[in-house]
C-alpha cells in the first residue's frame, strides 16, 4: 500500500473510531470521510461497506490495545504501573468503540486478536498480582470489565477530551483502591 493510502486509511480509522464514541453507536460514513479530510470515495475505497469498515474499527482498536499492553509490560517500574500504563492507553486508543461496533457486526469471530487479548491481559494481571498492585483473586476478567468501564463514552453530551479526561482520573481513584484493597 501506498504511503498516502495507508495514511488515509489511517486518517479514516481515528475518525470513525472518535465518532463511534463521540455519537455511541454508527457514525455516517460521510461523517467519517469528512472528519477524515478525505472525500467520501476514498473511504469506499478503502471500506466498500459498512461492514468492513466497522470490522476494521474493532480489529484496529483491538490490535492497537494488545500492542499498548506489550509495551506497557516492556516499559519501567512493575506490574501495577504496567498495568496502570495499558489502561490508561486503552482509554487514549478507543477501546470503548469495540463495546460499541461489536452487536452492530455480521461476523464477530476473531480468534487470533481474542488470543493475543487474553494472553496480554493474563501477562498484565500476573505482573499486578506479583506486585500486590490488585488482590489475589483478580481475574483477566475482573480487569477486561475495568476497561471496558472506563473506556465507554458516557453519553452526557462532554467534550470528547473532558471525557478522557475524567475517565483518567477515575481509572486512577479505581486503580489506587485496588492497590489499597491488595495489601
Amino acid at each position: 500500500m501506498r504511503a498516502d493510502a495507508r495514511r488515509n486509511r489511517r486518517c479514516l480509522l481515528d475518525a470513525a473510531i472518535d465518532l463511534v464514541l463521540e455519537t455511541g453507536g454508527e457514525p455516517a460514513r460521510d461523517a467519517v470521510a469528512r472528519r477524515a479530510g478525505v472525500g467520501i470515495a476514498t473511504l469506499y475505497r478503502h471500506f466498500p461497506d459498512r461492514q468492513a469498515l466497522l470490522r476494521a474499527v474493532a480489529l484496529d482498536v483491538l490490535d492497537r490495545t494488545v500492542e499498548a499492553g506489550e509495551r506497557a509490560l516492556d516499559g519501567p517500574g512493575g506490574g501495577g504501573e504496567a498495568l496502570r500504563r495499558y489502561l490508561h492507553a486503552a482509554v487514549d486508543i478507543g477501546l470503548g468503540a469495540v463495546g460499541i461496533v461489536h452487536p452492530l457486526l455480521d461476523d464477530t469471530d476473531w480468534p487470533d486478536r481474542r488470543a493475543a487479548a487474553d494472553e496480554v491481559l493474563a501477562r498484565l494481571v500476573g505482573a499486578a498480582r506479583a506486585d500486590g498492585a490488585v488482590a489475589e483473586g483478580t481475574t483477566t476478567q475482573d480487569i477486561a470489565l475495568v476497561g471496558i468501564r472506563f473506556c465507554r463514552p458516557l453519553a452526557i453530551g462532554l467534550d470528547p477530551a473532558a471525557e478522557r479526561a475524567v475517565a483518567h482520573r477515575q481509572l486512577d481513584t479505581h486503580l489506587d483502591g485496588m492497590a489499597a484493597g491488595a495489601t
